[in-house]
C-alpha cells in the first residue's frame, strides 16, 4: 500500500489515535487524543477532517462514538520513515506559564561534553515573546517520553529554533500503573449510610473512597470533604450515593505510567483509581509518580 508522508502534527495525532485504539478496541474521542498529546482539542478535530478525507480514519456518531483508524492508518504508523521526530510533539512552558508553542523536534548537542549539555529545539508557534534567559520546560514528548527543563540561550525566529541549556532531563520509563499503585484499596457500597464512610475515613486516615455497586463495579468517588459537607448541611441520614462524585477518571491496571501522568494533568487531579473491567484494584497518586521518578538513577 502506497502511503504519503504526513505533516508532523497529523502524524502525531494519527499515531496517538492508533495507540489508544489498539489499547481499548473502542472508538476514540478527540479529547482523549488531545489529552495524550497535550494539545488543543480543536487542533485534533480540525486535523481529523483532513485525515478522514485522506482515508486514514473513520468516524462513529452517537454517545459511544469517536474515531477509528483504518488499515491505511495502521500501515502508516509501521512505516520505517515515520521517525521519532515526525511523531513527537510536546507543549512548552515558559517561566512556569503555559504557551501556544509546541516542540516538533529535539536534538541534543554537546553530548560528549558533560559540562555543556544543550538541546536544539524546533518549535511550532510565534516566538516573538520568547526571550533569551527565559526558563523553559518541554514535554513530556509524545513518543520519546522526555521532559527537559532549562534556560533558553539562543533564539532563531526565522528557523523557529531555540537552543536550551539543560538543567534537568528526565526520560519516563515504560512501567504499568499496576506496579506503582497502592493495592488492597478500600471501597464502600453506594447504598451504605454516610456515617459508615465517615467511620472509614477516621479509622483509615484516608481522604477518598471508591464507591461500588452491588456487582463491585465502580460508580464514583466519595471524599472526606463531601462527608463534611453533608454533616454541615444536616443530612446525617444520607446515603453514600447522595454525595458520590460520578464523573471520576479511572485508569486500567495495564496502562502506562505516562498515560497516568497525562490523565492527572488533563483533569487537574492528584489521584487515579486503578481498575480492571470497571472494578477498582488500587489507587495511584501524584506522589507515587514523583517518588518513582526521583528514585531513578
Amino acid at each position: 500500500m502506497m502511503v504519503e508522508k504526513l505533516p508532523s502534527t497529523y502524524a502525531s495525532i494519527l499515531n496517538a489515535l492508533v495507540e489508544l485504539y489498539m489499547a481499548t478496541k473502542q472508538p476514540i474521542k478527540s479529547k482523549d487524543i488531545a489529552d495524550k498529546l497535550g494539545i488543543n482539542e480543536g487542533t485534533v478535530r480540525n486535523s481529523m477532517v483532513a485525515l478522514r478525507a485522506m482515508g486514514y480514519i473513520e468516524s462513529k456518531t452517537g454517545p459511544y462514538g469517536g474515531y477509528i483508524p483504518t488499515q491505511k492508518a495502521l500501515e502508516y504508523v509501521k512505516m520505517p520513515t515515520n521517525t521519532v521526530f515526525a511523531l513527537d510533539i510536546a507543549p512548552i512552558t515558559i517561566n512556569k506559564l503555559p504557551t501556544n508553542l509546541y516542540v516538533t523536534g529535539i536534538e541534543l548537542l554537546d553530548v560528549i561534553n558533560p559540562f555543556s549539555n544543550r538541546a536544539l529545539v524546533r518549535v511550532i508557534g510565534d516566538l516573538k515573546n520568547v526571550r533569551v534567559g527565559d526558563n523553559v520546560k518541554i514535554g513530556p514528548t509524545a513518543n520519546s517520553r522526555v521532559i527537559i527543563e532549562g534556560v533558553i540561550t539562543e533564539k532563531n525566529e526565522g528557523l523557529r529554533e531555540l537552543v536550551v541549556s539543560i538543567n534537568k532531563l528526565v526520560a519516563i520509563p515504560k512501567v504499568k500503573v499496576e506496579e506503582l499503585m497502592s493495592k488492597n484499596v478500600v471501597t464502600i457500597r453506594q447504598d451504605a449510610p454516610l456515617r459508615e464512610a465517615a467511620k472509614v475515613f477516621a479509622e483509615r486516615k484516608i481522604r477518598a473512597l471508591p464507591v461500588i455497586d452491588d456487582e463491585g463495579r465502580m460508580v464514583g468517588l466519595i471524599t472526606s470533604s463531601e462527608v463534611a459537607r453533608a454533616f454541615h448541611e444536616g443530612n446525617l441520614d444520607a446515603k453514600v450515593r447522595d454525595y458520590t462524585r460520578r464523573d471520576v477518571p479511572m485508569i486500567d491496571k495495564d496502562s502506562d505510567l505516562y498515560d497516568a501522568m497525562r490523565l492527572m494533568i488533563a483533569n487537574r487531579i492528584g489521584r487515579l483509581i486503578v481498575a480492571s473491567n470497571g472494578k477498582p484494584l488500587g489507587i495511584i497518586t501524584r506522589t507515587d509518580v514523583l517518588n518513582y521518578l526521583t528514585s531513578l538513577d
